[in-house]
């Protein structure tokens, strides 16, 4: 009797032996789906944790709002209708060592001669509309404080050269209903400002393109510390404040030219990188 109870506990033994399946996941510890249940690691199921900046338009300290009326200097109103960024080459530094997301992509650009070759470029290239909403950057793993962010207003001179109805769909750097994308000789807009200078109902729009040769673009650089622990996305914030971009302007004359090197000049107080 005793044996035959055992041979049956060995029976049920074995048969839940045999169900068994190792539950594959990612076992990698850096990554953002570790999962420390799995039992057998995949071959390509990890994501890891990517950049991401939250963008903050203002005015001040209001929530900027768009084509709604705001007061730029005493008794003085005007009304920004649309803003568009491009930022790029973006820099985690630490220790005296920057730190840049991995992602890169292939463009097609046009050559001295007038050819098209395909170029691999780091792939941070954000858009910056004028919506409160979140961008992905790229990948980024190290962790750690951070002293300070560096970033571009703009695009480096080599993606000048790209040709945008060539990039894929949905890519930044595609063509945009905003119309960054200039000429061949020019390449892309880094900033576009569509404002009413005052609130009459009358008062036609003024567009502020900032592209080369006068703008090209601008590294701007914002003081940390920023943190990011391991195996977690890396979320800060961008502030663009309104405010301060069009602090010391005088909209009543037409100096238009005017009007763009003091914003330009105000990009470095105007925005700013701080953690979430």
């Amino acid at each position: 009797m005793m044996q035959r109870v055992l041979w049956m506990v060995l029976g049920v033994l074995l048969g839940l032996t045999a169900c068994f399946e190792p539950r594959e996941s990612c076992l990698d510890i850096e990554a953002v789906n570790f999962d420390a249940a799995a039992d057998k690691a995949c071959c390509c199921c990890c994501n890891y944790p990517r950049l991401r900046l939250r963008y903050l338009p203002q005015f001040d300290s209001l929530v900027w709002k768009p084509d709604t009326a705001y007061e730029y200097a005493p008794g003085r109103w005007f009304r920004i209708r649309q803003a568009v960024f491009y930022l790029s080459d973006f820099h985690l530094l630490k220790d005296g060592e920057a730190y840049f997301v991995p992602d890169t992509i292939g463009l097609a650009v046009r050559t001295a001669n007038g050819d098209t070759v395909r170029q691999i470029f780091r792939n941070d290239f954000v858009l910056l509309r004028r919506t409160v909403v979140d961008y992905s950057v790229g990948e980024f793993r190290p962790s750690g404080a951070f002293q300070s962010m560096r970033l571009r207003v703009g695009l480096p001179d080599a993606v000048q050269r790209v040709l945008p109805e060539q990039a894929p769909e949905n890519h930044p750097l595609r063509l945009q209903p905003e119309n960054l994308w200039l000429n061949n000789d020019h390449g892309f807009a880094a900033l576009k400002l569509i404002i009413t200078r005052d609130t009459l109902p009358t008062t036609p729009p003024d567009t502020l393109v900032f592209g080369r040769p006068d703008f090209p673009s601008k590294v701007l650089q914002s003081a940390g510390p920023f943190f990011h622990e391991s195996g977690f996305d890396f979320r800060l914030q961008l502030r663009v404040d309104f405010r301060e971009l069009f602090r010391g302007l005088d909209l009543t004359n037409s100096d238009i030219p005017t009007w763009k090197s003091r914003i330009w000049a105000n990009l470095d107080s105007a925005i700013l990188v701080s953690s979430e």
